[in-house]
């Protein structure tokens, strides 16, 4: 059992532990950097933070966060309850509404896609920079097909790099 354990590759950490006061700094200088959407910074566990993103009048996103690492986030409707009965954020329900639904779908492939391990505030800051995309979520058309409904709902993805925004069927 000696030799075969000398062989095995050592685990390395997957993630980087950062000190409070870092996140803190880090998510105070995006939120300046969106004047549109306001984040309130919450640490139910001690280290562990949980921001409250409201994006205008349209949404509310709540990120779990283990220190600047994303590890999922919920989006739910403007005037959507985001608390639980005894006060705290409610981190598990889903929205009431489809269209939100699908926002928190995207918001988790975003989160596939906006990953650089070294650089995870530039991860955050890319992510909230994809998320503020949907301050016009039922005033933009569709890119492809030009419409502002299809099937009822608006168009929910939003392209990565450009921002613009696609019905699901219409981004293939």
């Amino acid at each position: 059992m000696g030799a075969s354990a000398k062989r095995r590759p050592k685990v390395q950490p997957s993630t980087l532990v950062l000190p409070p006061q870092y996140v803190d700094d880090v998510i105070s200088r995006i939120g300046r950097m969106f004047p549109d959407m306001s984040i309130e910074l919450f640490r139910p566990n001690g280290t562990s933070a949980v921001l409250l993103v409201t994006l205008g009048k349209v949404l509310k996103a709540i990120m779990v966060m283990r220190s600047l690492f994303i590890d999922r986030t919920l989006v739910r409707g403007f005037n959507e309850n985001v608390s639980d009965h005894d006060g705290k954020l409610d981190i598990w329900t889903k929205s009431q509404h489809q269209v939100f639904q699908k926002v928190t779908d995207h918001a988790t492939t975003a989160l596939l896609h906006y990953q650089l391990p070294q650089m995870p505030d530039v991860v955050v800051r890319s992510f909230m920079t994809w998320l503020r995309s949907y301050i016009k979520l039922f005033q933009s058309p569709c890119q492809r097909c030009g419409h502002f409904l299809q099937d009822g709902l608006p168009p929910t993805w939003r392209d990565f790099r450009t921002l613009e925004a696609f019905h699901d069927t219409c981004r293939m």
